[in-house]
């Protein structure tokens, strides 16, 4: 068999990455037909057809190895020279490259002049054995070499496949489990939407009749059946009425958050509970199934389900795989509690980006104070003040996206967008502020747990 592949022209070669070594794949036309080689970094070279051959194509899929763009550039249409267990020599354009299984899973290239090489493989036999080959091998002997080469790596492969699996749907369920938990947390905070609306109709009569510069309201609650004399602090820069009205916005805001978090239990939980079933069913599992499980595991939980191996899933195409992305915007966005949109600069240039072009005059711009770190913008509707817990939650991430991150107690600045502005032929990412207020945040970690969960959860 070594002696019949011996001139042969290589049509096609496939280099991919199994269990951690090396593979090629090489379509070589001699004796008129068409023969299958698999080379394997660390188990030899054998042949291959049939079922095995397109189950090893289908494991190499995925993982391209760093040799494949010279592999193909030196075999592709070459003639093979020189075969044995560990080297396959292919002569091209005077050119001789040698395909040889390396250490660390690895195989090696490399070329030379081989002028009359290609003549020499055309003319005689005489030198075919090669490198390491003691004797030519039969057929049978080719054909049992790559049978057993593609056995072990489609079964290194499916335990490489399962383990990475297995450690996805670990880390997808933890995540979910924090989720669920932020979630709950909120839900608990909105729950007093409707007591804060309720005692904001209280004092809608006392501030219809406030004086400008009024420093608290007084109203008398019938709740509990009885008169009982209570007030309300008040902001003296600010009117009554508009201080009562953006009571009643807030409560409005945390009710439509609170039907959004239940939405978002509602789904973690049936992710979770979904993933919980596929862990159980994977010990288990077939080898065969193991693909099928993980694209399952990706529709239950497509945003917190990931695989850290190296490789995609078997089945993946090379259309797939060569699609392009959607560049990332200059922001991240997170939701308050309350469903507030809080932007968050990626980086110096991302924070001119987002404060300079994305930030509308009337947003509210936060930064950690004299730290390098992320510009966040608030988003609010024109003329609305931002309500305070919305302030608490955007100076966290602030303080988190600084050099202040890990600290207990950090100064965060803040001001309208329309006080910011950016010197001429200043370093990106570097402002001045005008007008600006400061906020000394004590760090709450479940309230900053819960922000980064909720990530990009919205555009």
């Amino acid at each position: 068999m070594q002696r019949e592949l011996l001139g042969g022209r290589v049509q096609r070669v496939s280099i991919g990455r199994v269990a951690g070594r090396d593979v090629a794949l090489l379509a070589v036309r001699a004796a008129r037909e068409t023969l299958h080689v698999v080379m394997a970094a660390g188990l030899g070279v054998g042949t291959l057809d049939g079922p095995e051959r397109a189950r090893l194509r289908e494991a190499m899929a995925g993982a391209v190895s760093p040799s494949q763009a010279r592999c193909r550039a030196g075999l592709d249409g070459g003639r093979v020279v020189r075969l044995s267990n560990e080297v396959i020599e292919v002569a091209r354009d005077g050119r001789a490259w040698r395909l040889e299984g390396g250490s660390g899973g690895a195989l090696t290239v490399a070329e030379r002049e081989a002028k009359g090489a290609e003549g020499e493989a055309k003319g005689g036999p005489t030198e075919a054995h090669g490198h390491g080959a003691a004797e030519d091998a039969t057929p049978e002997m080719m054909n049992a070499r790559g049978a057993r080469i593609a056995a072990e790596l489609i079964g290194a492969g499916a335990s490489e496949r399962r383990e990475a699996l297995r450690r996805g749907l670990a880390k997808a369920s933890a995540r979910i489990e924090r989720r669920i938990e932020a979630v709950r947390g909120d839900l608990t905070r909105m729950a007093g939407a409707d007591a804060m609306a309720q005692r904001a109709q209280l004092f809608v009569a006392a501030a219809a009749g406030a004086k400008r510069g009024a420093t608290k309201l007084t109203a008398v609650d019938w709740s509990s059946g009885e008169p009982r004399e209570i007030e309300m602090p008040l902001d003296p820069a600010r009117a009554a009425r508009a201080q009562i009205d953006a009571m009643f916005r807030r409560a409005r805001r945390l009710k439509d958050g609170a039907s959004i978090a239940r939405t978002r239990l509602a789904d973690a939980e049936t992710a979770r509970a979904r993933l919980a079933e596929l862990a159980g069913a994977l010990a288990l599992a077939h080898d065969a199934d193991i693909d099928a499980m993980t694209a399952r595991a990706r529709a239950a939980a497509p945003r917190d389900f990931k695989l850290d191996s190296a490789r995609t899933t078997a089945g993946a195409t090379a259309a797939t795989r060569a699609r392009p992305q959607a560049p990332l915007p200059p922001y991240r966005t997170l939701l308050g509690a309350s469903g507030a949109r809080i932007l968050v600069g990626r980086g110096a240039a991302h924070n001119d980006a987002l404060t300079l072009h994305v930030a509308r005059p009337h947003d509210l711009w936060l930064h950690a104070k004299g730290r390098a770190g992320a510009h966040v913008v608030v988003i609010l509707e024109k003329a609305a003040s931002c309500p305070s817990d919305v302030l608490v939650e955007a100076a966290h991430l602030a303080a988190h996206f600084s050099e202040a991150r890990g600290e207990r107690v950090v100064e965060v600045q803040y001001a309208p967008r329309r006080h910011v502005r950016k010197p001429r032929g200043s370093a990106p990412g570097l402002v001045v502020v005008d007008r600006e207020k400061v906020l000394v945040l004590r760090v709450d970690e479940a309230l900053l747990r819960g922000l980064l969960e909720r990530e990009g959860s919205t555009e």
